[in-house]
């Protein structure tokens, strides 16, 4: 079987999709290496999952006027690092999903004739793919209509465990006492959402009507239990959750930012979500991911400016008291969501790589 190489790296919503498709290339009986920024969280991550890691010296291109400056050294760096790395590793088929690490893989690829393959798992397409995706062999998208060209919807990648979830009417979503709360502030942390939800279940109409799970993000867990303590609200919370399949398996009721694997991740396994979109990014990707599901009346999204703790505060108490409703409407995530989006991947790869395909 041949080699392919995945590049993905900067956050979880790139690297957590390209590691599905990294599982199904390995069941398939392909040899699997990683392209990533050797500062970035894939540098940890990745070597943990069991993949060899070849890691760039790239980081964002983006920043102060000296990170401007010393951008396309940086570039060129990362670009002849790749053309070594794939003249080492001699992958049959490069695929990327995004991070600092595509721009240059995917030139390099293409200056090499190594079938490049892009994936993009947001509505509104990356910059990087943009560029690409013309020099690409092909590309693939998780939401209908991110291109003008009609490219092939795969689906953005979830885990296995993701996929194996009864519907919510088969779970009894919402019928337990205490309405489950889930709140993801990201890989990251979002502060917004680490300081707005202690104040919102503050002004409930019940504390005792709901069970709290947050996931703080990186170094924010003090600051964010102290925000629940000063506001008489009990709520575990966490830096990081490793089995995100067990965490929405306990929940009624999802409230994130609306990253495209987040998104996919709720229609996959069938949660209802009040989503606060990320409003500094100048394309709005999150905004277009969250009506996505908002459109199917699969969740609700609010401007940065639009939800105060008032507001939240009543909508949580609207599905604490209206669960029919809730199961209903995480019944219209469950229809949307796409399962198998790592075998359609995996079955675009075999068409290019005719002579492996099983």
């Amino acid at each position: 079987m041949s080699k392919v190489m995945i590049m993905a790296g900067g956050t979880g919503g790139h690297i957590f999709p390209a590691a599905a498709v990294a599982e199904a290339l390995v069941q398939a009986g392909y040899e699997v290496s990683w392209l990533g920024s050797k500062r970035g969280m894939e540098g940890k991550l990745v070597p943990n999952m069991g993949y060899q890691f070849c890691g760039l010296p790239v980081t964002a291109w983006h920043g102060g006027k000296l990170r401007k400056l010393i951008a396309p050294i940086n570039l060129l760096r990362a670009f002849l690092a790749c053309v070594a790395i794939f003249k080492q590793q001699k992958p049959a088929a490069v695929i990327g999903f995004g991070g600092y690490a595509s721009a240059p893989g995917g030139v390099a690829a293409w200056l090499m004739k190594i079938p490049l393959i892009l994936h993009e798992q947001n509505g509104v397409p990356g910059l990087t793919n943009k560029k690409l995706a013309s020099k690409a062999r092909t590309v693939l998208q998780a939401f209908p209509d991110t291109f003008e060209q009609d490219y092939a919807v795969v689906g953005n990648p979830v885990r296995e465990a993701m996929c194996q979830f009864e519907n919510p009417e088969q779970r009894q979503l919402g019928q337990s006492q205490q309405l489950k709360i889930l709140v993801l502030g990201g890989s990251q942390g979002a502060q917004s959402i680490n300081s707005l939800l202690p104040e919102a279940l503050a002004k409930m109409s019940s504390l005792d009507a709901v069970d709290v799970w947050h996931q703080a993000g990186a170094n924010k867990v003090a600051d964010c239990q102290q925000a629940y303590q000063q506001n008489g609200v009990e709520a575990k919370v966490v830096e990081f959750i490793d089995d995100m399949a067990q965490a929405y398996q306990w929940c009624d009721l999802v409230i994130a930012r609306s990253g495209a694997a987040t998104v996919s991740e709720l229609a996959a396994v069938g949660v209802y979500a009040i989503l606060l979109p990320y409003p500094w990014h100048k394309d709005r990707q999150q905004f277009n991911n969250a009506m996505w599901l908002s459109k199917a009346d699969a969740a609700e999204w609010y401007e940065h400016d639009d939800l105060n703790a008032e507001k939240l505060a009543e909508r949580i108490d609207y599905w604490q008291q209206h669960r029919t409703e809730l199961q209903a409407a995480a019944m219209n995530s469950w229809q949307l969501g796409v399962r198998d989006s790592a075998s359609r991947i995996l079955k675009v790869i075999q068409q290019i790589l005719p002579e492996d395909k099983a």
